[in-house]
């Protein structure tokens, strides 16, 4: 959601008529994107936003358009991933070679960083979260497979998430503070739930402790990745904090500061490998997010992927093994 987006506001319903204004609303209250409503001349949207410990939610009613993250725009801000429940009507979400089609009762998740295509045929209403990516705890190689992967609300976990995403859209505008902070650490816990019970992977079970904290020390560490020489005790000064406190508050959220940093740095080469027109080498890539030994790199993205990173490169996620398999 855009950073002007009020924390913890009151969220009132914002309308728009006619692609311009859509654009403008959008870009203001969820997340620029390129809009195309030449198939609806008439288009009418709206929009209700709230914002709950760094978290946008928001309920979507529309006609019938086309929403794109364009490649510049998806260069452009911090990375999120987008949570969308179809609540009304029928959408399709393409990203990174994957096309699900919606269906009310239906989310998908898919990433603010990489070019993807929305398109609503007809009237629709939905339920956005964008969600920082460093909330979503899932191991490195559900990650890369997680893009517009449709859930549905017949069985598994997908049954109790998707009722509890119609609640919550049903009662944003009502929703305190301390309610809707409560709501989000509930939902991202549930939905990293879902994907890992889709991969048969086991993901960690965050504490939601010092989360505030947590999120601005990991957001620096973010717009620091190329930075080789990226350590607990340059971390720990930044932050006013003990190298042991660091740990800890790494610990908490089930992971090491260490492991955070090597499966971030992972996972933006990945996007970088796949990402149509990138023709840096491996070296270089590998360089940008901070990998000063190349050797070390090849190993670690083995590691966390089963491929080696020239192979990825050439087959993408679909040359990759699935998580869980050897």
């Amino acid at each position: 959601m855009n950073a002007s987006a009020a924390e913890d506001g009151v969220g009132d319903l914002i309308a728009a008529h006619g692609m311009a204004e859509w654009q403008r609303v959008v870009s203001e209250q969820l997340m620029p994107l390129a809009i195309d409503t030449t198939s609806n001349p008439e288009f009418e949207g709206s929009v209700v936003t709230r914002r709950f410990g760094g978290v946008g939610l928001a309920v979507v009613r529309t006609g019938a358009h086309v929403a794109e993250r364009t490649r510049r725009l998806a260069a452009a801000g911090d990375p999120h991933y987008w949570l969308g429940l179809q609540i009304v009507g029928v959408s399709t979400v393409e990203q990174a070679g994957n096309r699900s089609e919606l269906r009310p009762g239906d989310f998908a998740l898919y990433d603010s960083s990489m070019p993807y295509r929305r398109e609503f045929p007809g009237d629709s209403e939905t339920f956005v979260a964008i969600i920082p990516q460093q909330l979503i705890a899932l191991p490195p190689r559900a990650l890369a497979l997680i893009s517009a992967l449709g859930i549905g609300p017949e069985s598994g976990m997908g049954a109790i998430v998707s009722p509890f995403l119609t609640a919550v859209a049903r009662n944003l505008s009502h929703l305190t503070s301390a309610q809707g902070i409560s709501t989000v650490h509930a939902m991202i816990e549930l939905v990293t739930s879902t994907f890992a019970e889709k991969f048969g992977v086991v993901a960690p079970h965050p504490s939601a402790r010092h989360l505030d904290q947590v999120m601005t020390i990991r957001h620096w560490i973010m717009t620091r990745l190329a930075d080789p020489d990226l350590n607990p005790e340059r971390i720990a000064a930044a932050h006013f904090v003990s190298t042991r406190q660091l740990h800890v508050l790494f610990q908490e959220q089930g992971t090491t500061v260490g492991t955070w940093i090597r499966e971030r740095r992972l996972d933006m080469a990945r996007r970088d490998l796949e990402a149509p027109g990138e023709s840096s080498s491996i070296r270089t890539i590998a360089h940008r997010w901070g990998f000063a030994d190349p050797a070390y790199f090849a190993r670690a993205f083995r590691s966390a992927y089963g491929v080696t990173p020239r192979a990825y490169r050439h087959h993408g996620a679909s040359g990759s093994t699935a998580p869980g398999e050897k």
